[in-house]
């Protein structure tokens, strides 16, 4: 035990110095920080200016409705959109072109073509060179559908007031029920779930990799001959696997703290920056999430951590293991592409049956806690069936373990690694 408790110690303090982990241990917390601040942030601060919009209108109809609507104003005072109505004196496509060009100099921000027949099913078009300002867009669209659906209804002698008032759409608040009680949620589900998941998959990868790096370090250094005249190799790699894992809770430690403060001033400092952002609530976290957090990235670090110790064992370099590591990349991927599935049907047979696989549990099991806590009977079937496997992954990876840290040239082949784990 006092051999193994030294390879921790070891592996430990070589992590715990380097430039690496304090840097991602700092842009951790910076990064959380980021997913709740920077939607907040963006969502009060108006990027608008004054743009001039060119105008055809074959229909004669729409344009000063038009440009009563789209009155939208920056925060001088001023008018956003300046509509400028063009006339058609000989061929329309003639003076699209000229509109164009104006728009390549810069001297119209965009024109919006609106055809003779727009009042029956016809298509306008927006020209510009930026069409990717989704806002703007969305703001010209509802004006330019507004006018057209308010002449339709004045045409059948209908008042659009008053049909307006009748199709007026209901709010929908969404509110989330706990054992605490019930409160507003905004998205902050999504959020944090997603938030955690994404760190969780980052963290399992990255700690993988370095317990796999290390491995092939040392086995291509020759320094484990040495390291095993004095341990055993299966010592060597608990000893390895631990430390690593001890650095991993280490900086989980610091970012719950983090997160932890975070989740209590945010709102406060938020608003007093930002004070149009006041209303925006902050979801709370229940105490159960993290602690699932933490039981879930020990199970999934165990049993990746094995598997990337076997691959590192086995190669003679990086380039070589590359191959190996792309299946086992996958089990980490695939949880990350049913999340939106997961998410939208968390107690479904299909999420049921994913959540108790081992290597998409840790991913997908905390993502039904975050988002609808299933019953304990399935979370509990979860944790005891990665239990089981990382015993077997432990055991089979020992077998690989003792045998490939000292083989070097050429790859071993699928039966060669069978008969190493059949030695005795």
């Amino acid at each position: 035990m006092r051999k193994i408790l030294s390879v921790i110690k070891r592996e430990y303090i070589q992590i715990v110095k380097t430039k690496g982990f304090i840097i991602g241990t700092i842009l951790g917390p910076v990064l959380m920080a980021s997913f709740i601040v920077i939607p907040i942030v963006v969502s009060v601060i108006s990027v608008g200016q004054q743009e001039r919009v060119g105008v055809i209108d074959l229909s004669q109809e729409i344009f000063e409705a038009l440009d009563k609507k789209l009155d939208h104003r920056l925060k001088d005072g001023s008018r956003r959109y300046l509509l400028e109505k063009y006339e058609i004196s000989t061929d329309p496509e003639v003076l699209r072109k000229e509109l164009s060009q104006m728009v390549l100099k810069k001297e119209l921000s965009a024109y919006i073509f609106i055809p003779k027949n727009i009042s029956e099913g016809g298509v306008a078009e927006y020209v510009s060179q930026h069409v990717s300002d989704f806002d703007k867009l969305k703001n010209i669209n509802e004006a330019l559908n507004s006018v057209v659906i308010e002449k339709r209804l004045r045409k059948e002698g209908l008042d659009p007031q008053k049909i307006a008032q009748y199709i007026q759409r209901v709010g929908l608040k969404t509110i989330k029920v706990t054992k605490k009680g019930e409160e507003e949620d905004t998205g902050g589900t999504f959020l944090i779930s997603y938030l955690l998941v994404l760190i969780l998959y980052m963290t399992l990868f990255f700690y993988g990799s370095i317990i796999m790096r290390g491995v092939i370090e040392e086995k291509t250094s020759r320094v484990v001959e040495i390291v095993l005249s004095s341990l055993k190799p299966f010592q060597l790699m608990v000893g390895k696997i631990l430390g690593i894992a001890a650095v991993g809770f280490t900086q989980y430690a610091i970012w719950a703290i983090f997160g932890f403060s975070a989740s209590r001033y945010s709102k406060s400092l938020i608003s007093s920056f930002f004070p149009s952002a006041s209303g925006f609530k902050i979801p709370s976290i229940p105490p159960y999430v993290f602690i699932y957090f933490v039981v879930f990235f020990i199970l999934g670090y165990f049993l990746y951590g094995t598997v990337y110790a076997a691959i590192g064992s086995m190669v003679n370099s990086e380039k070589e293991a590359q191959q190996l590591i792309f299946p086992i990349t996958m089990f980490l991927v695939v949880p990350i592409l049913l999340m939106m599935f997961v998410m939208r049907a968390p107690n479904s047979t299909f999420s049921v049956v994913l959540s108790l696989i081992p290597f998409f549990a840790p991913i997908l099991m905390l993502l039904r806690i975050c988002v609808l806590l299933p019953p304990f009977i399935q979370v509990g079937g979860s944790i005891l069936i990665l239990v089981l496997t990382i015993l077997f992954m432990i055991w089979l990876t020992g077998k690989i373990y003792r045998v490939g840290i000292l083989m070097y040239g050429k790859r071993p082949s699928f039966q060669e690694i069978i008969k190493w784990i059949r030695y005795k």
